[in-house]
């Protein structure tokens, strides 16, 4: 999988511009009350390192203004100033690496579980173990958080967020067409949208997420395989796309729903990823938008900005509601200046700040709905009542215990290839979404593209 992680991370920048593709190999592309998130001012999070440092800074991707917010937090606290160099998610971590390259300090980064198998094998990451409060941060994870940041054994990086992908449905809509609930099999989803486009209740009753990305049209596809019982590698990492696999007939069902016989898929959904997705949602056209992150309904049912706020409704996968989940993080870049003083930083961004609580993630709860790395934020009103404006916390929690980590039916996310491969699927099934290659030929590119993928990532 990766490298042996007992050893010590010492890692030669001479080598890693030797090392395969270095930047551009991975660019590219209720509970708790609130008083149970703070369990004491005091402990290793409120320690003062014994050296001494001028400055600190983090390299992250950009998410509205909680890093200006967390590093004024730092410096008020600490007396040290944080700098910050911050990119968009596609271009973050070409960015890092190209700094890494150079020399150039880094404390404290940020990664997608896509790029952070890469960014450990290129000698990017820190270990945390042995370091005041990883063991307290280690037990609190998640069952997502522990799949990503525990890797051959050793707490490699601290939790950034988790979603669970879901259904979205227009409440008025599914009224009108008279339908008493929300599909509970997929033979009744391909009956209601194409009862309600014979009414004339929407033109396109389905929006799905398929605009290209490393999450976006690839967890459409992998989130829908895996509630059918499928998966796309074993457990010996073997491709499970051949002819009569699960994923393979789940995309030739997903091609049919923008042919011409059906006729069911908003063409739009083609362009839209997560965030793009929910505004176009809000424009009350369609009936059913997934599968998505949880998350979107903060912006479908925000009256700013969503002419239909608070008619959209989350909604669980068919059967026994199989789906998916991830966890993205944040890890002490071995590049750092001082190991001390870049463990506060990343527990201000992953973990708990001088006063004990876990700051970044209560706020990213409260104001962006996004789900916790910790069961003690999950379990918390930060979750049960800070969700609450937005959507059923109660029923999304439901569907989050019937998730699992996305590297379970795609194994490959554990890989350094796994990111070349994810640009090819990108391209290829949206060729086939838009009819210009069959299923059978998609998957069978994507079969020969494994090798190639691999090959480059070496």
């Amino acid at each position: 999988m990766v490298a042996d992680f007992t050893r010590k991370w010492e890692f030669s920048r001479r080598n890693f511009l030797r090392s395969a593709a270095g930047a551009a190999a991975l660019g590219a592309a209720p509970g708790l009350g609130l008083e149970g998130l703070a369990h004491a001012a005091e402990g290793p999070w409120s320690a003062v390192p014994k050296s001494k440092v001028d400055k600190l800074n983090f390299v992250v991707w950009t998410y509205g203004d909680i890093y200006s917010k967390i590093a004024a937090q730092f410096e008020k606290d600490w007396g040290v100033k944080v700098e910050s160099t911050i990119s968009s998610f596609n271009d973050h971590p070409t960015k890092l690496v190209t700094m890494f390259a150079a020399g150039e300090k880094i404390d404290v980064s940020q990664s997608s579980p896509f790029s952070f198998p890469a960014f450990i094998k290129q000698g990017l990451v820190e270990p945390l173990d042995g370091l005041p409060g990883v063991a307290e941060y280690t037990k609190d994870f998640t069952p997502f958080t522990r799949q990503v940041a525990v890797v051959g054994g050793k707490t490699m990086g601290l939790p950034y967020f988790s979603a669970v992908w879901v259904w979205n449905y227009y409440a008025d809509m599914l009224e009108k067409a008279k339908f008493s609930e929300p599909f509970r099999t997929y033979d009744e989803l391909i009956e209601q949208c194409v009862k309600a486009k014979k009414d004339g209740i929407a033109r396109y009753p389905i929006q799905w997420v398929a605009g290209v990305g490393l999450e976006q049209l690839p967890g459409t596809w992998y989130s829908l395989t895996w509630n059918r019982g499928g998966t796309f590698f074993d457990k010996q990492g073997k491709h499970q796309l051949g002819p009569g696999s699960i994923a393979r007939e789940t995309l030739k069902w997903w091609a049919n729903t923008f042919e011409k016989g059906l006729d069911i898929a908003d063409p739009e959904s083609l362009k839209v990823q997560f965030t793009t997705s929910a505004k176009a949602f809000g424009a009350g056209k369609n009936l059913y938008r997934g599968p998505n992150h949880h998350y979107g309904l903060n912006i479908c049912n925000d009256p700013a900005q969503s002419p239909i706020a608070g008619k959209v409704k989350v909604h669980g996968f068919p059967g026994d509601g199989k789906t998916i989940g991830v966890t993205h993080v944040y890890f002490l870049n071995s590049a750092h200046r001082d190991k001390e003083w870049a463990w506060k930083l990343l527990q201000y961004l992953g973990g708990r700040t001088k006063d004990g609580n876990f700051t970044q993630a209560t706020n990213l709860a409260k104001d962006a709905m996004l789900g916790s790395g910790y069961n003690t934020v999950m379990n918390s009103d930060a979750v049960a009542k800070g969700w609450a404006p937005w959507g059923d916390t109660k029923k999304i929690l439901e569907i989050w215990s019937k998730a699992s980590y996305i590297g379970e039916p795609v194994p490959s996310v554990y890989e350094p290839w796994h990111f070349p491969w994810t640009d090819q699927l990108n391209i290829e099934v949206q060729k086939t979404l838009t009819g210009q290659i069959t299923a059978d030929q998609c998957c069978d590119n994507l079969i020969k593209g494994i090798d190639t993928a691999k090959r480059a990532a070496r």
